[in-house]
């Protein structure tokens, strides 16, 4: 690999992504082969996603999404 080329990043299980076609962010709940699919960090909707269209959080954007949804759930309970 030349001095100027990136690896592709590692997906792994677990991961939290963002889908750059919806801009969406998920969980990596598994990997069907030639895709990915996401699990939506609030649960519910799960959707399949081509490996070209995903980047890993940071884990600092990965944290702010788990609060924004943790701070949802706190708000909105029935």
């Amino acid at each position: 690999m030349a001095s100027n080329e990136q690896a592709e990043p590692r997906i792994e299980i677990g991961s939290v992504i963002r889908d750059t076609a919806s801009g969406r962010i998920g969980i990596v709940r598994r990997a069907p082969e030639g895709a990915f699919r996401l699990h939506a960090l609030c649960g519910g909707t799960r959707w399949e996603v081509d490996p070209g269209s995903l980047v890993e959080l940071t884990s600092v954007e990965a944290l702010s999404a788990r609060v924004a949804v943790a701070n949802y759930w706190s708000r909105n309970r029935v």
